[in-house]
Parts: C-alpha cells; sequence; structure tokens
C-alpha cells in the first residue's frame, strides 16, 4: 500500500509544487497508462456514476486478461465481457440493474464466449468489507455474513474459522481487495485529484485507498479554491489519485446524481441487442469509439433532455448545495 507514504511526501510540498502534482490528462492516456494486460480493476459507483465511458475506453483500446474485484456492476462489466477483455470477477452482483440480464456474462460462464469467465461471488457486504480490508492494510476482516451460505464452500479465498477469542461462534474471515488500479466517476475534482461525490458514495472512498493507482474521471474540473469551499463533499483525497480526467456525461447511460438521468431506452436496446453475440459486436462497433463521437452519436436533445429530467424528477441542481 502505497498511499499513506504519497500523502506524507505529498503534504511535505503543499504550496511549493502544486503544478508539479497536477495529474490532468485525456482519457486514452489514463487508460493506456494504468489499465494493462492482466491488471486487476476496481469501478467506482453502483447503480449509478458508473465510469461507462472509461470502460468504453477500456474495451477501445483492446486490453485482456483482466480481473474484475467489485461490488455489484452492471453493464460495463457485460460489455468489457462480451468483448474479450475480462478473465475472473469477484464480486456480488451482476446484470443490467432493471432492463435485463447480463446476457454477455451468462454466455461466457455457461458457454465459453467470447472465452470463459471465472466468477467468485461474496456477499454485497462481504465486497464492502474486501475494499475495507484492502484500505486499512489488512489481512482479513472478520464477519458472519454469509454464514449458512454456501458462498464460502465455493469461494477459496474466504475462510470459515471458529473465534479464537472463546465464543466458539464461527466467523468468515473476507481476505483484501487490492486491485492494481480503480476507475472512479465523481461530479466534481480538481487538478490535484481531490474529487468530490454528491449522493450515494458506496465503496469508493475505500476503493481508492486499496488500489495502488486511481484513475478518477469528472463531470466537471474545478479550481481547488471551489473544492476548498465544501470540503465535507471531498471523499477522495488527492493522494490516493495518480489521474484526472474531465468527462462529461461519463456515466451515460447510467444517470449521475445532480447533472444527468438515466437513459432507459438505450439500457433497452442494449438489453435486446445483447442477447445474441452476433449483435452485441455489430452494438460493439457502432458505439465503441472515442467520448466525444459518442455523444456526438448520443445526441445533444436527448443529453439535454436527461439533464432536464434530472432537475426535474430529482429536483437537483449539477451544483446543488455545493455553490451555496
Amino acid at each position: 500500500m502505497t498511499h499513506t507514504i504519497d500523502a506524507i511526501n505529498q503534504q511535505d510540498g503543499i504550496g511549493d509544487e502544486m503544478d508539479d502534482r497536477e495529474k490532468v490528462m485525456d482519457l486514452a492516456t489514463a487508460i493506456e497508462r494504468y489499465v494493462t494486460d492482466g491488471s486487476s480493476i476496481a469501478f467506482g459507483g453502483m447503480g449509478g456514476r458508473d465510469p461507462e465511458a472509461a470502460a468504453r475506453e477500456i474495451v477501445r483500446q483492446g486490453t485482456t486478461g483482466l480481473t474484475v474485484l467489485d461490488d455489484a456492476r452492471t453493464t460495463l462489466l457485460d460489455i468489457m465481457v462480451g468483448a474479450g477483455c475480462v478473465d475472473e470477477y469477484v464480486g456480488s452482483w451482476v446484470g443490467t440493474s432493471l432492463i435485463s440480464q447480463g446476457h454477455n456474462i451468462r454466455n461466457a460462464v455457461e458457454n465459453d464466449v467470447p472465452h470463459h469467465l471465472e466468477m467468485r461471488d461474496v456477499s454485497n457486504f462481504g465486497s464492502s468489507l474486501m475494499f475495507l480490508a484492502g484500505a486499512m492494510d489488512l489481512p482479513f476482516v472478520p464477519t458472519r455474513s454469509m454464514l449458512d451460505t454456501d458462498i464460502p464452500t465455493y469461494n477459496d479465498d474466504l475462510e470459515v474459522i471458529e473465534d479464537p477469542l472463546g465464543s466458539g461462534d464461527p466467523l468468515v474471515l473476507v481476505p483484501p481487495a487490492r486491485p492494481d488500479v480503480a476507475v472512479i466517476h465523481v461530479q466534481r475534482c480538481d487538478p490535484m485529484g481531490n474529487a468530490q461525490i454528491l449522493g450515494n458514495v458506496v465503496n469508493d472512498h475505500l476503493k481508492a485507498r486499496a488500489a495502488e493507482h486511481t484513475i478518477v474521471t469528472c463531470e466537471e474540473l474545478v479550481p481547488t479554491e471551489e473544492i476548498q469551499r465544501r470540503p465535507e463533499f471531498t471523499r477522495i483525497p488527492f493522494y490516493t489519485v495518480d489521474a484526472v480526467v474531465e468527462v462529461p456525461f461519463g456515466s451515460h447511460p447510467w444517470h449521475c446524481y445532480g447533472q444527468y438521468y438515466a437513459d432507459l431506452p438505450f439500457y433497452r436496446e442494449y438489453g435486446l441487442r445483447s442477447q445474441d453475440y452476433d449483435e452485441f459486436c455489430e452494438w460493439l462497433d457502432e458505439w465503441i469509439c472515442p467520448h466525444e463521437e459518442y455523444l456526438e452519436k448520443v445526441g445533444t436533445d436527448r443529453l439535454a433532455t436527461l439533464e432536464h429530467m434530472e432537475r426535474t424528477i430529482n429536483g437537483a441542481s449539477p451544483v446543488e448545495g455545493a455553490d451555496e
């Protein structure tokens, strides 16, 4: 774990070498630099704020042999599995939310298309604990979660022991997740990497601390002074972040709280086309492209409608609370 050392070293330099600690780069450069063949990777968000643009860039660069360590993961994992990027998934749930199941994930597990996907299950709470253990640099975290299930039977990384302090109760030991890289999408970030999240944080603060490297993609790149005005929104500190990329609509088709609503018709089309692998490959040819080109295909009117829906349905503005 390097982030504690990084924090000490970088705090010593605060105010002296600000420019040297700026980490802003474009999406293609960040993915190429930190997500290499055979990496282990965790993605931020859950049912919103998912880093979909970063995942599409991983597919576009043809990265392979990935192990995804995660909690619940939806469309981006299904796309990456169908594209042949992922060899193994460790997590609690997969699918494409309310619209359809994860057809590519099922096809990979059951029929080895495009190749076999290894799955290791943990509970939702268990996935949080594996990132907590990684963030705290602990060898394991004990829990009663997953007792009386067959999850420990099929996940060799989990161990059931008797309480060593004498109660005799069984406990499940959850080992740490230490991904090579975490990719997290947020609403606002400054050039140093201080990332602000509005709404559900999920396990993102733990993933950034557990990972060797962290890429933050953000809807809006803002000056550090803006971050300092409302520090309580800063969930990921600069010393855990290696790259900052401004990616408007970086979660599309998922929603991003305070920014835009979920594009449900887009999901429905994906769910239908991913049922057949040949049709999915045609979907890849159509939608895996540089993010700017992707947004042009979605269309400015459609994106504006999603922003309007977020304001009217959730009643949230892009800077709700942050500019008060």
